[in-house]
């Protein structure tokens, strides 16, 4: 017991410049999190701030992958923001508001195998990348989040409920890499926080949400 104690202290103690961005990146997750529980278009200008920071972690600690999504993230955001903007002002000017602001569907007929067929050409690609052309020390696994993640942004834009499954397991995967990569407890702590935050963003939005 207290070596773990001594492990949990010594990462908080003498923290040096990538300890402590890491450690900002957790507060602005904080921050992420609450906002897309809520449907809140903020939460992506967040997001592409978190993006921004946890991109120089993932170069620094050769996970070269995530850092290549996170620069796509920052893209994204852009799009995710105009969009979630745009349709609720929409349906506000229709008076059709989901239940505390939350709107969400399902995949529809025939989507989710599109999907399934992008994210297999997409992970395919990445792994090649990672496998021939870096010395990343997790090809396979480092391809899947990333494939994962490129996959859930685009379906967390379109506000289907299903985004919480894969964020599951971005995130269950996630914590195994960075704790073979010997990232900084708080980002390990986060992906751990996220991984519980993700089943609670599902029953918030199945129960608090309205089903188009």
């Amino acid at each position: 017991m207290l070596s773990v104690w001594s492990y949990i202290a010594e990462q908080f103690t003498g923290m040096d410049f990538w300890d402590t961005i890491q450690t900002i990146g957790l507060i602005l997750s904080f921050i992420y999190l609450w906002l897309e529980f809520h449907q809140k278009p903020l939460m992506w200008i967040i997001s592409a701030m978190c993006s921004m920071i946890y991109a120089s972690v993932y170069f620094h600690s050769k996970i070269y992958a995530d850092m290549g999504f996170s620069c796509f993230n920052i893209c994204m955001c852009v799009y995710g923001f105009i969009k979630w903007l745009h349709s609720d002002r929409k349906r506000a000017s229709h008076g059709t508001e989901g239940k505390g602001g939350i709107i969400y569907r399902h995949f529809r007929a025939g989507e989710f195998m599109a999907v399934l067929g992008v994210a297999a050409l997409i992970w395919t690609a990445i792994f090649c990348i990672l496998r021939f052309l870096t010395d990343s020390p997790v090809p396979a696994l480092d391809a899947l989040t990333t494939m994962l993640n490129i996959v859930g942004t685009w379906v967390l834009a379109q506000k289907i409920i299903e985004v919480w499954g894969i964020w599951f397991l971005v995130n269950a995967i996630s914590i195994y890499i960075y704790c073979r990569r010997g990232l900084h407890l708080t980002t390990i702590l986060l992906y751990g926080f996220y991984l519980c935050a993700s089943v609670y963003g599902y029953f918030k939005w199945r129960l608090k949400g309205t089903l188009q």
